[in-house]
């Protein structure tokens, strides 16, 4: 087609010849000149910075490891390795620190006979491409340092949507993935470039390396699968775009770059549904494992916020850098920025980027279309480097080993910082949690999610079903699963979701027990069960207090061990606090009950004297649970101790919980669970799989993990630890999974 219709879809680099009509999307490359690949080299060789030491190593002297080895837990120093023999450990800098002050510091220790920061030595490997002294970037982002570690594998494939590439260029064609190549622009298998952008943005990433030709590529070791969306106008449509995304999701790509885009106003229904149409796909390619990369877009006619797709959910958006360092003037900005690349600035060739073009030739262009395949290439050469490591995994050590610019810390020209490929690579060896989603379409399905992942065949004969619903009685239902060690699933109040009889049927189960009365969980739906030659009994009250504290003296029958000592106290009417202590409930046997905030609830007063509770645990602050429910719940007989577990809201008030469990031993780290505290349903679901597991339940912001949140992961977690995170992206965010793959212990 000579132009797509819909939605205008346009890369974010432009030809220097005049504009005929004006464009939503700019393609803002500067053309300085044409080179064929004996062309000869006229720029100066520049360097990028040296990475930072980050480690001490140290020489002990004979017999003195163990000695050395509590000074420094002391001083709360991680040892990160023995040397060969154990004549050493090589110790890890603190951030904040510099490794001279911390050599310094133990050069003085008694057992030390030398404290030195772990200096970088490195083959002198150099690719010897006519072209590639002319790539300042490469220097600018690491790479000689990246290379001598890793230089990509053939069995990782980054997926460049754009405008096709020259399919037969000799600094290309033997990276090139022909066999799954395709053309959605015009509806044909073959990718071919008439545009040219395509050609070049290939080329950054992977053009053949040391071939005595041309350039060098950031991951010459990789295969590229060349998609093609637009044509030679620069025009293309989300259609497509989505398409290819999913496309290349389906054909294996590890990676995706997008150096292309639109300026979207999300205030306007067409444009936030547009935007809507891409995270879509987007979501399709992150839950699937595939590192998204986008440009953040060139400024022009009066847009400077960040492009769709960069500014999308689960998307690594790209600004680009001048040759000096600093953020290219032309770089779109905003809250979005994930990282910096070099994209080039100016009019002077030599400060732009070179790649490959079509003709077989090479070509000068700037734009953050160029500032992205360098990140793209980064990442493909993570992937090749940890070939375990998860999307998230990678994109975290991308965006948090790059080196600041000015001003200091995350800003929103910058991002994190510059890119720093060898330092990345090296991140990726530190260890940190695994994030993993579990999610159906709607909360009954994640349920079904959360049942199928946690249960194995055949081990839940009796299973508990709860309301999904406006209902709280499913609040006291996970001690009830807990107590049968099997699964926790909801339905509808007039209806079965799809799927839970044949979910009934892979658990092996034989008994249902329905929590809650009919208006929460209908005859119909005990009739549909008992059809299936269920054994279905239910457990319910006058109200959601008189259903909690029968379900209690449920637990205490079904455990079999006396009376529970201990019983934990929620406030019934706002279900937030009662989900963090959902997987202890589950794990522990523990009985939930349910009062007012203002005062004690004659069923559960009940409830306290029949089960003979001694300790009681009241989740939630004043405003939960009063201080005088609390005063008269410890004047009942009986009861000997109550504490309030809180924090000053919610989502605090989940950290404090598993913070108080893990200190006191009744749950581990290795796992937590992590649900949105804007509803209940996926929480109390996941409480299965987190509560099996020993672990404790946090909660999210649909698009922030809360600092508290992140401090438990942070603090009481280990390389070993794995996240679950319970519901849908429209609940918890993939930026919130980002979010958690940055921790680092």
């Amino acid at each position: 087609m000579s132009r797509l219709y819909g939605s205008s879809f346009r890369s974010k680099e432009e030809n220097s010849s005049v504009r005929t009509r004006p464009r939503r999307m700019v393609i803002a490359f500067v053309i300085t000149a044409v080179l064929s690949s004996s062309a000869p080299v006229f720029a100066h060789v520049t360097s990028g910075p040296p990475s930072d030491v980050c480690e001490v190593v140290v020489r002990l002297e004979n017999g003195a490891g163990p000695a050395v080895r509590a000074v420094l837990a002391r001083r709360r120093l991680n040892v990160k390795k023995e040397t060969y023999k154990g004549r050493g450990l090589l110790v890890r800098v603190p951030p904040g620190r510099s490794a001279e002050e911390v050599a310094a510091e133990l050069s003085s220790v008694d057992g030390v006979s030398i404290a030195t920061p772990n200096g970088r030595v490195r083959a002198l490997w150099t690719p010897s491409d006519s072209l590639h002294p002319q790539q300042w970037g490469m220097g600018a982002i690491q790479m000689p340092a990246a290379w001598d570690i890793e230089r990509g594998d053939s069995a990782v494939t980054v997926a460049v949507i754009d405008t096709g590439a020259q399919l037969d260029h000799p600094d290309l064609a033997g990276n090139l993935d022909i066999a799954s190549d395709y053309d959605f622009a015009d509806d044909d298998n073959t990718a071919d470039d008439t545009n040219g952008h395509g050609t070049h943005v290939c080329g950054i990433i992977a053009a053949v390396t040391d071939n005595a030709t041309g350039v060098a590529g950031v991951a010459p070791g990789v295969r590229v699968l060349p998609l093609k969306i637009i044509d030679e106008s620069g025009y293309g449509s989300i259609s497509d775009l989505a398409d290819a995304i999913m496309y290349a999701t389906d054909h294996g790509a590890d990676v995706v770059n997008m150096s292309l885009g639109e300026a979207l106003d999300l205030t306007r229904p067409s444009d936030a549904a547009q935007a809507q149409y891409m995270q879509e796909a987007i979501d399709y390619a992150f839950t699937r494992d595939v590192v998204l990369i986008a440009a953040a877009g060139n400024a022009s006619e009066g847009a400077t916020s960040v492009f769709y797709p960069a500014a999308c959910d689960g998307v690594i958006a790209v600004a680009a850098t001048a040759r000096s360092g600093e953020v290219a003037s032309y770089s779109c900005y905003g809250p979005e920025v994930d990282i910096a690349a070099p994209g080039g600035d100016g009019t002077i060739r030599q400060n732009l980027i070179i790649s490959t073009f079509l003709g077989s030739a090479y070509q000068y262009m700037q734009g953050t279309s160029m500032a992205s395949p360098h990140v793209a290439g980064a990442a493909a050469l993570l992937r090749s480097h940890v070939a375990t490591a998860s999307a998230s995994r990678v994109a975290n050590a991308l965006v948090y080993s790059a080196a600041d610019i000015s001003p200091e810390g995350w800003d929103e020209h910058s991002g994190h910082g510059l890119l720093q490929v060898a330092s990345a690579l090296e991140d990726l060896h530190i260890p940190s949690p695994s994030v993993e989603r579990l999610a159906g379409n709607d909360r009954y399905q994640t349920a079904l999610a959360v049942s199928r992942s946690t249960l194995a065949s055949g081990t839940s004969t009796t299973t508990v079903v709860a309301s999904g619903q406006t209902f709280p009685d499913a609040l006291s239902a996970s001690a009830l699963a807990g107590a049968y060690k099997g699964a926790l699933l909801l339905t509808q109040a007039a209806s079965l979701p799809e799927g839970l009889i044949a979910e009934l049927e892979r658990l092996g189960t034989s008994q249902v027990v329905l929590v809650g009365g009919t208006a929460a969980i209908s005859s119909t739906v005990e009739a549909q069960l008992t059809q299936e030659s269920l054994a279905v009994t239910r457990v319910s009250g006058s109200d959601r207090y008189a259903t909690a504290a029968a379900v209690a003296e449920k637990v205490r029958s079904v455990l079999g061990t006396g009376t529970p000592s201990e019983v934990f106290l929620v406030r019934g009417d706002d279900f937030a606090d009662a989900v963090a202590v959902a997987p202890l409930a589950y794990a522990l046997g523990t009985p939930v009950l349910l009062t007012t905030p203002q005062q004690l609830d004659t069923h559960t007063r009940s409830a306290f004297a029949s089960l003979g509770t001694e300790h009681v645990i009241i989740a939630g602050g004043a405003t939960a649970v009063s201080t005088d429910v609390a005063d008269s719940v410890d004047a009942l007989p009986g009861v000997t101790t109550v504490e309030r577990w809180a924090g000053a809201d919610r989502y605090e008030t989940a950290a404090f919980v598993a913070s108080r469990a893990l200190e006191r031993g009744r749950a581990s780290g290795g796992t937590f669970g992590l649900a949105t505290g804007s509803g209940f349903a996926d929480a109390l679901a996941g409480s299965v799989s987190v509560g099996s597991r020993g672990g404790t339940l946090l909660l999210a912001k649909t698009r922030e993990l809360p600092s508290a949140a992140h401090g438990v992961i942070a603090s009481y977690g280990s390389a070993a630890t794995t996240v679950w995170v319970y519901g849908g992206v429209s609940v918890v965010s993939n930026d919130v999974l980002l979010d958690i793959s940055s921790i680092r212990y």
